[in-house]
């Protein structure tokens, strides 16, 4: 795992993401705080701690082939539905130097456990991922 947790503060949010699993599959409905979430990442890749993250949204051009150059990161891919195939599947699951959060609401093709399936939840100004039932 490259992060077991992501933490910082947003004003006037908390974020304390903690990741069980190799691959963290972020479902919910639209509106939630996923994309919200997906571009205080763009700003706290660029700090030391956190520099192993990528991103890849709908923007990204070349997902897979830029995709196949991360070794030891964090890939996080929003709009993963749309953005990820059969290749970008296998690659996902056949590429175990990486850690991946994708905001996904079809696992299939994915080698996911019990532990992969989170939510966000928003409690008292904290933000953190939960255990999806």
């Amino acid at each position: 795992m490259i992060y077991n947790k992501i933490a910082f503060q947003a004003d006037p949010f908390s974020y304390d993401l903690v990741f069980d699993d190799r691959i963290t599959l972020v479902g919910g409905d639209s509106g939630t705080g996923k994309t919200v979430l997906y571009d205080m990442l763009e700003d706290l890749k660029q700090t030391e701690e956190y520099s192993a993250i990528k991103l890849f949204n709908y923007k990204s051009e070349d997902v897979f082939e830029r995709l196949k150059q991360c070794r030891n990161n964090f890939i996080v891919i929003d709009n993963a539905d749309i953005l990820i195939d059969d290749e970008i599947r296998r690659f996902i699951n056949f590429e175990f130097s990486n850690q991946y959060m994708l905001f996904l609401r079809n696992c299939d093709g994915l080698n996911v456990s019990d532990r992969s399936f989170k939510v966000m939840k928003f409690e008292r100004n904290m933000i953190t991922l939960e255990e999806e039932l």
